[in-house]
């Protein structure tokens, strides 16, 4: 005898694949996926370029006429320490090309044909000569290369040698120590990185739980859902609807982050960056988390109307909260330690966009991470259960609009 009693399991599978067939035939789904995509490799093929472009940038070109280049070269600071100690550099770590002219107007039309810089031995003194301002750290070079040159030239004069001058010269090499930056190191890269990321997962949150919304009560208008609900229970059609679109938008957030992560280990963007990739499949969680909660919410105002124009004044505090989730990261990004920061990162919604940003800065490890989560999900289950209890009242509810009060109360 054949068993045709009612499957709970079945009827979620089966709305749940509707929903993803629909949604995957959405345009404005499809689009949005194909803009973040296309905009992801856009910014992450631009920031290689720039990148390989200041890489493969040489040093500062200047020509200089009536000096000896090589004395000149000794001066120079070395570009590898970033120090200025007058005679301890040379051709090796020099931080100028220098080249020779053979005169004043032959050294200007090579300025005007594209050196930075020309430097021009006058008596008494020199003229550098520039096409536009000259870069600070060009005539911070010049001049450090200068003071050499004529400190040489005068222990000459005196019968010294250079190298017992530099024996003779204590060590006056200064290294800062800012107490501050060493109070709070930031990874700002990986702040930044995770803040797109979370930016990312919080449009696709918008995207489908307005679209789940927007599904309820299309439905409901066009009374189709009526006749589905004379044969399924309200409850697995609202679980399916929610599992569909949450698959469907889980692997349009996963796509978006695998390819910019990708991206970024491929050209070598990550390179030096102390980035935690860990980071990705918590800010997936975050995804299906806030879809659910949201999503849910949203459903409960699609199920309180009765029109698709009376969403966004029934959505509207869902929408509140929403923005307030979006929003909270970006306006604390500046003061992460703060304790009003500190304290979103444990109360959802908000939790599951600031706690991953908070887990960048280092203001709260791996393990606070997932349990606050886990507190994100305890409310998350407790917000699906009333948004169950007001779906399954206002769902064949017709005539006026229901209030959030009304339905709260009914249910």
């Amino acid at each position: 005898m054949q068993n045709t009693g009612y499957s709970s399991a079945n009827t979620i599978r089966t709305v749940a694949a509707r929903e993803i067939t629909v949604a995957l035939r959405n345009k404005s789904i499809l689009i949005t996926l194909a803009v973040l995509t296309i905009a992801t490799l856009g910014a992450i093929g631009f920031l290689s370029w720039k990148s390989s472009q200041d890489d493969g940038e040489g040093a500062p070109t200047v020509v200089v006429v009536g000096l000896d280049k090589q004395a000149l070269e000794a001066g120079l600071p070395a570009e590898s320490t970033g120090s200025i100690v007058p005679g301890k550099g040379g051709p090796a770590d020099k931080p100028l090309d220098i080249s020779t002219a053979g005169s004043r107007d032959e050294a200007v039309q090579q300025v005007k044909d594209g050196k930075d810089a020309a430097l021009i031995a006058a008596n008494p003194g020199y003229e550098l000569i520039s096409d536009g301002r000259v870069d600070q750290r060009v005539q911070e070079s010049i001049t450090t290369a200068l003071v050499s040159l004529g400190q040489r030239e005068a222990l000459a004069k005196v019968n010294v040698a250079p190298e017992a001058f530099r024996a003779a010269l204590p060590d006056t090499s200064m290294r800062t120590t800012n107490l501050k930056e060493e109070e709070s190191s930031v990874n700002i890269a990986a702040v930044i990185t995770v803040l797109v990321g979370v930016g990312i997962m919080s449009y696709f949150i918008i995207l489908f739980a307005g679209n789940i919304g927007a599904r309820v009560t299309e439905e409901k208008s066009s009374r189709i859902v009526e006749i589905l609900l004379a044969s399924v229970r309200p409850i697995d059609f609202l679980a399916g609807k929610l599992i569909g679109n949450a698959l469907v938008g889980f692997a349009a957030t996963l796509i978006v982050l695998s390819v910019g992560t990708i991206g970024v280990l491929v050209t070598g963007l990550a390179d030096g960056l102390a980035f935690d990739f860990a980071t990705v499949p918590l800010l997936l969680i975050a995804f299906l988390l806030g879809l659910l909660f949201f999503g849910g919410l949203y459903a409960a105002a699609g199920s309180l109307i009765s029109r698709t124009e009376d969403l966004q004044s029934a959505g509207s505090p869902v929408l509140l909260l929403l923005l307030g989730m979006v929003y909270a990261p970006f306006i604390g990004v500046t003061k992460m330690d703060s304790t009003v920061m500190q304290v979103l990162a444990w109360i959802p919604p908000f939790s599951l966009t600031t706690a991953p940003l908070e887990y960048a800065a280092g203001n709260l490890g791996l393990l606070g991470v997932v349990a606050s989560f886990a507190l994100a999900a305890l409310v998350t289950a407790g917000a699906l259960a009333l948004v169950a209890k007001i779906y399954r009242y206002s769902i064949l509810h017709n005539g006026s609009k229901l209030t959030w009060r009304e339905a709260l109360k009914q249910s």
